[in-house]
């Protein structure tokens, strides 16, 4: 084989599901495996509804509701509106119960056992084989994030279109110190490339570290690649992948099974393969992790300090330290574990499995039979699913958790989001979600990203601590941990429990795809077309601008598109410390600094951005989510060098008009000054000239997706019509 036919992992994958390549190089890829919940979906239902379209492939997309769910108890649930008391939030779990059931989906609704955060469920009930979205990478999937309108896209046509990314490969070697976690590894790689380090590639880890992690902790890994700039992360699968995936509900049983790891075992990237890009890490480097600031970037040992600002030449570094300092409320060099916290939370897809949790537990054992939460700490240990939360009280977790003071919750998202459950205003919380942007968990909320174990030592220490100060002096007293066998609660609850109302394999319930008749209402250009823009611009001087930035989470409990002008840079237009004023007749916004859109897949930035009027973006680089999403609602996002950017933002500082020219790919300055040009992928741009959507035109190669569905039928059965429970 020569150096050219040697293939990674991530063009394995990418190669196997290409049902057409375009013109342009562009490629319209299978979705294996989608799945859904309350708060981008809404919108995407209702576009297939209106265009009189169905769901392609009822038998390929799991639905849950998690992020609005609240996690007090459900004991004495009686129905959802009595249990959802947001009106906002009741709204979209309501509008996700009647959509699952008009088009046909298999749902994990509030009363059903299995229902937990989408990320979690999807690999604990074996569903993640080979599909999409976060987490889901560690099972050698390729997984990633859409926004509602790409939701839409595969519900319809089981397809997205995309074009592919780079080879990244981050390799970690060598033997992990007591008391650091797959947590601390993949906030140490992200300190160490940044929040954009990856941005364009797809990353494969790689390395005897890796190899030792569990699934749970590969899960971590991969869960927070997006964090550092990656359309998704993956670790080849191997023994420990098969060991987890045996017997779970809806992974392939019998003969199915042999088949499928077979194949399985061919998905590991070739000896000699080259990747564009290689990080090398040593694991000894790695140590108890925690962040300091408002980006995942923004990391330090937990034997380290803050920074100081007055320590860096770059005036634009130094300006981004002193923000981030201050939004956090903390002073130049403190140390980290003279940092006090209000709040402690547990959970969340990054962190809220069985290990998660046996992890933080363990630290509680180790501080001995009388610890307790330090006195003004409200510390909240909520699992990542009902069969999370069913093992580990089997193991007897919540009774070490509520004995030291711990709050024990039902599962959902929680903290992590800030919709059911938010921190007040600068309240710092010591969290192991993924993102502690500004306001990411509540307006002016203060938010440390740490592994379960860290946190459960800040809330016994009521501040940031070495958790290693606890496992050197671990005691032996306290009830014992019976670690049960980690597939019981699953099996146990899919299977037995839902047994009556498995689904039917696809042939059975709908025919072949292949016979399926060409679906063409509502096809033609829905929306409008993008040629040319002229206006003014509002500049913005702040890095990786997360989309909850852009919009917080509070707003965007809506069914619609639209109404949500008056949000956008809601905490920046709000907050007369920040300086930030988007114009308010603004049409194009440009920012000089890299990672404009970073964060969730959540499409209400892009409306946000549409309905104040502002129709073009133009920065450094794009979260690649956001960038999508941008042009999937007719907004041009365009990347220039950064001198470019800065001397636009120069240009819109004056308040001078610039021209948008799509069609010749130029920025029209005034005062006669050169114009500047851009480059958008050829397919992309036809599209946006024409006023084209990617549903239109993917239903245009219907005779492509039914001919792939076939040959996909004779490779890999087990992707068809999953046997699992749920109401269909």
């Amino acid at each position: 084989m020569s150096v050219s036919e040697k293939r990674t992992l991530y063009d394995k994958i990418w190669d196997s599901h290409i049902v057409e390549t375009l013109e342009d190089g562009t490629s319209l890829l299978y979705i294996d495996r989608h799945l859904v919940h309350e708060v981008t979906s809404p919108q995407a239902f209702e576009g297939l509804r209106l265009a009189g379209r169905r769901v392609r492939r009822p038998d390929c997309t799991l639905a849950t509701v998690d992020h609005n769910t609240p996690t007090v108890s459900r004991k004495s649930f009686r129905s959802l509106s009595s249990y959802v008391t947001d009106p906002e939030a009741l709204a979209q779990c309501q509008a996700l119960d009647q959509n699952v059931a008009e088009f046909g989906l298999t749902y994990f609704n509030m009363q059903d056992k299995r229902q937990g955060i989408v990320h979690v469920i999807g690999p604990e009930q074996g569903f993640t084989v080979r599909g999409t979205f976060q987490s889901h990478g560690a099972f050698g999937c390729l997984a990633f994030g859409i926004g509602t309108s790409e939701v839409e896209h595969v519900l319809a046509t089981q397809c997205l279109l995309q074009t592919k990314s780079k080879n990244m490969r981050i390799n970690i070697d060598g033997a992990l110190a007591e008391g650091v976690t797959s947590k601390d590894v993949i906030l140490h790689i992200i300190g160490e490339i940044g929040a954009a380090g990856a941005s364009g590639t797809v990353i494969e880890y790689t390395g005897s570290a890796i190899r030792s992690f569990s699934m749970e902790a590969r899960m971590s890994i991969c869960n927070m690649s997006i964090e550092a700039g990656a359309r998704a992360g993956m670790i080849a699968p191997d023994d420990v992948t098969f060991a987890y995936l045996r017997g779970r509900p809806f992974a392939p049983q019998g003969r199915d099974w042999e088949r499928a790891v077979a194949y399985w075992k061919t998905l590991r990237s070739d000896d000699g393969a080259e990747f564009d890009l290689d990080v090398d890490i040593r694991a000894e480097a790695v140590t108890p992790t925690v962040t300091w600031g408002t980006s995942p970037q923004d990391v330090v040992s937990i034997l380290g300090r803050t920074p100081d600002p007055a320590q860096f030449t770059d005036a634009n570094k130094r300006k981004y330290v002193e923000r981030a300092l201050q939004y956090m409320g903390l002073a130049p060099s403190t140390p980290m574990q003279d940092i006090t916290v209000n709040k402690v939370f547990i959970g969340s897809c990054t962190n809220g499995r069985i290990e998660d949790l046996r992890s933080a537990a363990m630290v509680v054992l180790a501080a001995g039979p009388t610890a307790r939460v330090r006195e003004g700490v409200h510390a909240m240990v909520v699992p990542g699913s009902g069969p999370v939360k069913v093992l580990a009280e089997a193991e007897g977790l919540d009774v070490v958790f509520q004995r030291a003071g711990f709050d024990w919750r039902e599962p959902g998202c929680s903290l992590c989001c800030g919709l059911a459950d938010t921190l007040g205003p600068e309240e710092r919380c010591a969290s192991t979600t993924n993102r502690n942007f500004e306001g990411r968990q509540g307006p002016r909320s203060r938010t440390h990203l740490l592994s379960p174990a860290m946190a459960a030592a800040a809330a016994l220490a009521g501040k940031l601590i070495d958790v290693r100060r606890f496992l050197d002096h671990a005691t032996n007293t306290g009830p014992a941990l019976h670690l049960a066998a980690s597939a019981d609660a699953y099996s146990k609850t899919a299977s037995e429990e839902h047994d009556h109302d498995r689904i039917q394999p696809a042939s059975r319930r709908r025919g072949k795809a292949a016979r399926r008749p060409k679906d063409t209402a509502g096809t033609g250009p829905l929306s409008i077309a993008f040629k040319t823009l002229k206006g003014i611009a509002a500049p913005l001087y702040i890095p990786n601008v997360d989309t909850d930035v852009l919009i917080p989470a509070m707003f965007v409990k809506t069914l619609k598109r639209t109404g949500l002008a008056d949000f956008l840079f809601f905490s920046l237009r709000n907050d007369t410390r920040t300086g930030t004023k988007p114009t308010s007749t603004a049409k194009i916004l440009v920012c000089d600094m890299p990672n404009f859109g970073c964060g969730s897949s959540r499409e209400h930035a892009a409306w946000a951005l549409k309905d104040f009027g502002i129709l073009c973006v133009i920065a450094p680089s794009f979260g690649e989510i956001f960038q999508s999403n941008c042009m999937q609602n007719g907004m041009l996002p365009i990347v220039l060098p950064t001198p470019d950017c800065q001397a636009l933002a120069a240009d819109a500082e004056e308040g001078s008009v610039l021209e948008v020219d799509l069609d010749k790919q130029e920025i029209r300055r005034g005062e006669g000054r050169p114009p500047i040009t851009f480059a958008v992928d050829p397919l992309r741009r036809h599209r946006l000239l024409n006023g084209l959507d990617d549903i239109t035109l993917t239903l245009q190669r219907e005779d492509a997706i039914a001919s792939f569905e076939e040959r996909r039928t004779e490779l890999w059965p087990w992707l068809d019509g999953f046997d699992h429970g749920g109401a269909i």
